[in-house]
């Protein structure tokens, strides 16, 4: 995906959050623990705070990282107007990032990229998940974008899983992942001290097919491997989700 279509996308989902923080905040998302939409509204507009800033000065806000900064109540909004906050933190967050060309040389929270289009994608999954996570509060989902989905799996894989939790999954046996309705398919093989992802087809230990929306929402642990077209040993799929965990 290039920087215009991250934006595209970026948009719709932050303007969809913004309509959704007007209504009423108290809805339980039910895969999210005790979290309220509030709680995840309030999330993500502090990450767009973090990153925005961080950028800005060239150097994070914090040594804990950006998930933490942004739990932490002390950097949450004072106002109960979740809607006009929201839209700022969005707003301020897009025109530092989108400023720059995607190769332009920034500050990330990535080891392997530092470039500006680490964020446009980055910030544009983080938008899309968790504007799904509202609307299931709220009992009226909507699929994420095919093409966005695809991108957010292979993300999963190249900057959580090879960055954050390279050794989680290590051990045997191969899970196959099917887009049904876009071009993506991933075959994870376990090894001993990781795991290693081909975007080709092939034949695992496990099969999962669904719609590319439906699979971004089972690696992030939305969605589990009953709702999806399963063949073969499904303990490795709910493995996957026990280890593998964002």
């Amino acid at each position: 995906m290039n920087s215009d279509l991250y934006k595209e996308q970026f948009d719709t989902a932050t303007n969809r959050i913004v309509e959704l923080a007007s209504k009423d905040q108290q809805h339980a998302i039910p895969h999210l623990g005790d979290w309220t939409t509030s709680n995840v509204i309030v999330h993500v507009g502090s990450v767009f705070s973090f990153v925005a800033q961080s950028i800005t000065q060239n150097a994070p806000l914090s040594d804990k990282g950006v998930a933490a900064w942004a739990n932490d109540t002390a950097n949450h909004p004072q106002t109960t107007d979740l809607s006009a906050w929201f839209k700022t933190s969005a707003d301020q967050l897009a025109d530092v990032v989108w400023s720059h060309s995607p190769d332009d040389e920034i500050w990330t929270s990535s080891s392997l990229v530092n470039t500006a289009t680490f964020w446009m994608r980055r910030m544009t999954q983080e938008a899309t998940m968790h504007r799904w996570d509202i609307e299931a509060g709220h009992v009226e989902v909507r699929p994420i974008d095919a093409q966005l989905a695809v991108d957010g799996i292979d993300e999963f894989y190249d900057f959580f899983v090879a960055e954050r939790m390279p050794k989680e999954f290590a051990g045997t046996g191969t899970v196959h992942l099917h887009a049904t309705d876009a071009e993506g398919e991933w075959m994870v093989t376990r090894r001993e001290h990781g795991i290693e992802v081909d975007k080709t087809h092939g034949k695992g230990d496990v099969a999962a097919r669904g719609t590319a929306s439906d699979l971004l929402l089972f690696v992030w642990n939305r969605k589990t491997h009953e709702e999806l077209e399963t063949f073969g040993n499904t303990e490795l799929l709910a493995e996957h989700q026990r280890l593998l965990q964002v």
